[in-house]
């Protein structure tokens, strides 16, 4: 037991690890796979982000959401920012979510802020199977990082790789099948901090 009802299995392992993302505009990535020879869709385009912040303490968080139907209203309109900039309805559209399960209830907050089920409610989306691998959206099919380790300042970017391997059929053993569009959620000092994107295979 750690607190209330949150165990030692529920919560991610600090790691050590580091990984980059190279951001380039579209008229690079196409000279870049020109000189290489290296089709399109081996890369991968950021094409929705979103990022907000909220006060640090907790109390004061939940008294900013008091009476809203999202106990992160910040981490909602993360969310909703990059899927409209990417221009899709809702976070149906996607193909898979990498989100920042630093605890299993973190987890259960994103499948709630990404309105996969009515508000506060993630264990619909949990016992319809939505989420599972090879559910109608896959969440965390990499692990996340109560699977795959949490290495402090490099999860969000490891997130952004996985959707890249996702949207780029690399993703080996936890290849969701036919996957072109992923969305990421990474979250710090307890959703202070709240950054989304949509990654999608380049066209």
């Amino acid at each position: 037991m750690i607190e209330g009802r949150v165990r030692r299995q529920d919560c991610s392992q600090i790691t050590d690890g580091g990984c980059a993302v190279f951001l380039a505009s579209e008229a690079f990535a196409h000279r870049y796979a020109a000189r290489r020879a290296v089709a399109l869709d081996r890369l991968a385009a950021i094409t929705g982000f979103g990022h907000r912040t909220a006060p640090m303490l907790f109390a004061d968080k939940l008294a900013r959401s008091e009476g809203q139907p999202y106990v992160f209203p910040e981490v909602k309109r993360t969310i909703d920012d990059a899927l409209r900039r990417a221009g899709l309805e809702d976070a149906w559209a996607l193909d898979a979510i990498e989100c920042h399960d630093c605890f299993s209830i973190s987890e259960y907050m994103a499948i709630d802020h990404f309105g996969l089920c009515d508000p506060g409610q993630p264990h619909q989306a949990i016992e319809r199977g939505d989420v599972d691998p090879g559910g109608r959206l896959p969440v965390n099919p990499s692990g996340g990082l109560i699977g795959g380790g949490h290495p402090i300042g490099a999860t969000g970017v490891r997130m952004v790789l996985d959707a890249f391997r996702q949207v780029t059929g690399t993703a080996g053993d936890y290849q969701v099948e036919g996957a072109r569009r992923v969305g990421t959620l990474n979250i710090g000092g307890s959703a202070t901090t709240s950054v989304s994107f949509v990654v999608e295979r380049a066209r």
